[in-house]
């Protein structure tokens, strides 16, 4: 019996962990942030899932980090559909957006991009736009591969945004949306 509680409790955890709505998250729109994650009040499902991916989350001094699992429309994210993500970005010394596989590993691809940086980012009348895809795209492209889910992690350093995460407009985040997929 103890055998069998042992290993149905396993595999309850690690299915819960495997949700993306835990304890502790908010939701804005596809974005999910967990405000805590890097705070000694972080719950231990917080925690135990940035442990499975082998993320070290963020503290509110160090800025905020959302992730997306799913499109604008609650569609997963697959690399075999093209995706823009638009909006001005919100206040934040730097932001990155970095496309990862499900367990929390970088997708590499065939043009070694694996990240796209506000560094680099092309601003048009005070709106950024990313294309996500297995093609290459004029101005903003990260690209993805097509065989497989992934995650989209946006974080924002030295930024406003972690003392008021828990009360962010979902306008204040950039929106993405499915533009199409290849079967």
């Amino acid at each position: 019996m103890l055998v069998l509680g042992l290993v149905g409790g396993s595999v309850i955890t690690w299915n819960v962990l495997g949700s993306v709505r835990l304890p502790g998250t908010v939701s804005y729109g596809p974005w999910v942030v967990w405000p805590k994650a890097g705070t000694l009040d972080a719950d231990p499902y917080s925690r135990a899932f940035f442990a499975k991916r082998g993320d070290i989350p963020m503290s509110p001094a160090e800025g905020l980090a959302f992730f997306a699992f799913n499109d604008q429309s609650g569609e997963a994210l697959r690399g075999q559909c093209h995706y823009r993500i638009a909006g001005a970005f919100p206040t934040a010394r730097a932001w990155t957006l970095a496309v990862y596989r499900l367990d929390g590993r970088i997708v590499t691809n065939p043009a070694g991009r694996m990240a796209f940086t506000s560094a680099e980012a092309i601003v048009e009348d005070g709106i950024t736009r990313i294309a996500l895809s297995t093609t290459p795209e004029p101005g903003n492209w990260l690209p993805v591969t097509d065989k497989e889910r992934f995650v989209l992690a946006l974080r924002f350093y030295d930024t406003p945004l972690s003392a008021i995460a828990s009360v962010l407009e979902a306008t204040k985040l950039p929106t993405f949306e499915r533009l199409g997929c290849s079967p």
